[in-house]
């Protein structure tokens, strides 16, 4: 029992206290017809509500106009957000239905959608359509990664554990693969080769596949005045046959994500009809769907004859039911920025000395001396973090907004430090290094598989409205170091290989770090014969930085000691803003 204050007065409802379903299962498990009812129902009546007077704006029906819209505009789908089925007592029994057994209920919601669109669309207007089309559901769920809103936490990849097959989950991600999309049939039409007898076959989404009969039962429908029919006498009829499209998307682990020293996790995706074609490697995405496993061996190969069904080990996927994409926008990843935050924000902005205050919480603890250049390399490495706006000029043209910046020195001079700090700091970030990367590693590979070639994106690809850190970038090849021109100014990258003819969007800002050819600065020789670079490269660099091992006691003797006071536990040099809350600055300013 639960009780609920509305209007001034206190309603006694019985239902579930937790987002996830009530303990019990005989008041919500309802039959089909009676699922299909209520549904429709709700569909018809979901109103608006009004914080400020508590009632229901009648003239505002969200799903019934909604539906109504999408349909005379030609797109037969429907957005249901699961937070709106908690608002009744028939909306908790939907919603706990579709949690425990989307498989089941979720066709039967398109069904009654089918029927929504004789009573809805093709009975107020005539020129719609007089076959009812196949009607979409799309879900959503509005929640974050810490839980702090919404009714459903995602998931992430690694914690989808075999309790969860044949539920309904939310995961996020980065798209790192997506295939061709491909016509499956929705309906099959079968036609018995001995009596011309039609039967028609349903395929469920997915990567189920159909069962073929073995027998006809058209002679006993003609009560057995034909012969009878043999074995498999069934052919397809493909001129009959209902398609629709079907795309497979591999989903991978969020960098920031991942647990130090695994490798990152992934998982395929299946869309089909309305979403299909709307992502492209590097986007990040909010899933959710149906935790799918089944025989088949990676979507296609099946096991047949004697051993089917008699497969242990499963193929896992997620069949789609509603995404939420977002290219490249760092704020709809695990980051988010309360409201208490951005208040807070506004008063920072107000302050006459924020610049100097941003420029000190860029890596306290590499302390800086008059006599380097630490104190410049913080300023640059804070534009680039905050970064610029994009211009685009009345010719079309696009001047980018993103700085590149190359950190050349002696060795031991915090380089890598300010990667990494730029690494933890950035909401969307990828660090690689030079020795470690290849030029398909930092921009796009093509790889074949067996329905053909895929493409898959690259360090460059998956950091989009993020930064690259790249250390020890003299050690990159030659090769490889070209294959990213174009991705540094143009921040784009041309694909015209094995049949695909593509672009992808790398805007990211690059923050490399360097030695010089013979590991380090050397003070008699000229600094451009020391720099082992190509002129070409140098140019793609906005700023770059000369980080000596300056030879002078006094900083030596500062060094050493604010090193001991690190180690020793003492404070570093003191932040006006909170480490921990600058990457919810960074997405504050981005959105502004």
């Amino acid at each position: 029992m639960s009780m609920f204050q509305e209007d001034g007065t206190i309603r006694v409802i019985e239902g579930p206290e937790k987002a996830d379903g009530p303990a019990h299962d005989g008041d919500y498990r309802v039959a089909a017809n009676v699922f299909i009812s209520k549904f429709k129902k709700f569909v018809r009546e979901f109103a608006y509500n009004n914080p400020s007077s508590g009632k229901e704006n009648v003239s505002t029906l969200k799903y019934r106009e909604q539906f109504q819209q999408n349909c005379r505009a030609g797109n037969y789908k429907i957005d249901l957000s699961l937070n709106d089925l908690s608002t009744s007592e028939d909306g908790e029994i939907l919603r706990y239905n579709m949690l425990t057994s989307p498989t089941e209920f979720v066709p039967l919601c398109e069904r009654a959608l089918q029927e929504l669109y004789y009573e809805l669309v093709r009975k107020e207007d005539e020129t719609m359509p007089e076959k009812a089309p196949v009607v979409q559901l799309e879900l959503k769920s509005d929640a974050d990664l810490d839980g702090t809103f919404g009714n459903m936490k995602p998931r992430m990849i690694r914690d989808l554990t075999s309790d969860q097959v044949e539920r309904l989950v939310v995961i996020q991600g980065i798209v790192t693969s997506v295939k061709m999309p491909r016509d499956k049939a929705r309906k099959i039409i079968l036609r018995c080769s001995n009596c011309e007898n039609f039967k028609e076959i349903t395929v469920p989404p997915g990567f189920a596949a159909a069962h073929v009969p073995s027998a006809c039962d058209g002679n006993a429908i003609r009560a057995g005045n034909l012969e009878k029919c043999p074995s498999n006498p069934f052919t397809v009829v493909s001129e009959l046959c209902e398609m629709e499209g079907d795309q497979l998307i591999k989903l991978q682990e969020l960098p920031e994500h991942v647990p130090v020293g695994e490798m990152p996790r992934s998982i395929d995706l299946c869309t089909h009809l309305y979403g299909v074609d709307i992502c492209t490697p590097g986007t990040r995405l909010t899933c959710i769907g149906i935790l799918c496993a089944t025989e088949q061996n990676s979507g296609e190969r099946m096991s047949a004859g004697r051993n089917q069904g008699t497969n242990t080990v499963k193929y896992s996927y997620v069949q789609v039911l509603g995404m939420q994409t977002a290219q490249g926008a760092p704020g709809t990843g695990a980051v988010q920025v309360t409201p208490e935050e951005e208040e807070r924000f506004e008063q920072l902005a107000k302050d006459p000395d924020i610049r100097n205050m941003i420029y000190k919480s860029i890596a306290p603890a590499i302390v800086a001396s008059s006599k380097d250049v630490i104190d410049d390399v913080k300023k640059a490495v804070a534009c680039l973090l905050f970064g610029g706006s994009r211009k685009r000029l009345p010719d079309g043209h696009r001047m980018r907004g993103d700085i590149n910046i190359l950190l050349l020195g002696d060795p031991g001079t915090a380089k890598s430090q300010f990667l990494k700090f730029a690494h933890n700091a950035a909401p969307v970030a990828v660090y690689t290094s030079g020795k470690g990367s290849s030029a398909a590693g930092l921009t796009a590979a093509i790889t074949k598989d067996g329905d053909g070639f895929t493409l898959e994106g690259g360090a460059m690809v998956l950091a989009d409205s993020g930064i690259v850190c790249i250390d020890e970038f003299d050690k990159m090849d030659v090769k490889d170091r070209v294959a990213i021109h174009e991705a540094m100014e143009q921040q784009t990258i041309s694909i015209a290989k094995a049949g695909i003819t593509t672009m992808l969007n790398t805007r990211c800002s690059v923050l490399a770090a360097a030695n010089p050819r013979f590991g380090s600065y050397d003070d008699l020789a000229n600094t451009a014969d020391q720099m082992d670079f190509e002129t070409t490269i140098l140019s793609r660099f906005d700023m770059m930085f000369l980080v000596k091992d300056v030879r002078d006691e006094d900083r030596d003797y500062n060094l050493a000691k604010h090193l001991l006071s690190l180690h020793s536990g003492g404070s570093q040099q003191q932040e006006d803003i909170d480490l921990q809350k600058l990457p919810q600055v960074l997405i504050y300013v981005q959105r502004g």
